[in-house]
């Protein structure tokens, strides 16, 4: 089956969080649950390259938006440990967000793609544009920017979601609710000399790249590489 729904988590251990007690709970507590519930069809764990914070990422494929509004979905919210209680009301922050795919027009990933093998490299990129704009961000994407990003010697893939809800835990999720972007594209890329090449250079600097971009009301990009994935 395949998934239709993607599940993002930024996440920053903080002061109060030792990274040695933030890695141990979250390789073999927090994913270990998520690998044992059907919802989920893949688990993997990402590293910041671009110097930004929050410092880790993690990404899940899911069966279905829907699957998350049940059990056993609600289910890990419910039974949380007395640790992982702990960890996420010291930890900094635990940004959470639900997609949903954008399933047409898709475009193939390359020959370097392997779906037992998550990319070396991957780049999040979430937009909002203003309501008058979003049907031109769309054809965008599909019609000049992912088929001039597939021209670049080392991608992988990209995919686009939509935005369906979002929440923060841990010190800042106390202080203050943040909505994330509408639109996700994530890019998968074999190394990091991508950037470099005139190929990737083109694809962001074409007259139509300048228009949707004037009309840009929120944008974040992040660049993680692989850290950790798991099996079923």
């Amino acid at each position: 089956m395949a998934p239709t729904a993607f599940l993002l988590v930024f996440s920053e251990p903080g002061s109060d969080v030792p990274e040695e007690e933030y890695n141990d709970w979250y390789d073999n507590e927090h994913i270990p649950l998520r690998v044992n519930t059907p919802t989920f069809l893949n688990w993997t764990r990402w590293k910041a390259v671009d110097g930004e914070t929050p410092t880790y990422g993690a990404s899940y494929d899911l069966e279905s938006y829907e699957a998350t509004k049940k059990a056993p979905y609600t289910t890990l919210a419910e039974t949380r440990s007395d640790r992982e209680k702990s960890i996420l009301k010291r930890i900094q922050l635990l940004d959470r967000r639900h997609y949903e795919l954008i399933e047409t027009p898709l475009y193939p990933p390359s020959a370097l793609y392997d779906e037992t093998k998550p990319a070396p490299y991957v780049v999040f990129v979430s937009l909002e544009v203003k309501p008058e704009l979003e049907d031109d961000l769309n054809k965008w994407y599909h019609e000049e920017h992912i088929p001039m990003l597939a021209k670049v010697p080392g991608w992988i893939r990209s995919r686009r979601f939509v935005l369906k809800d979002a929440g923060q835990m841990g010190v800042e999720g106390q202080k203050e609710q943040k909505r994330p972007p509408k639109y996700l594209a994530v890019h998968e890329w074999a190394s990091m000399d991508v950037f470099e090449a005139a190929e990737c250079k083109a694809a962001v600097a074409t007259p139509w790249t300048e228009k949707i971009f004037a009309g840009v009301v929120a944008k974040e990009r992040r660049v993680m590489t692989f850290l950790k994935m798991w099996t079923r």
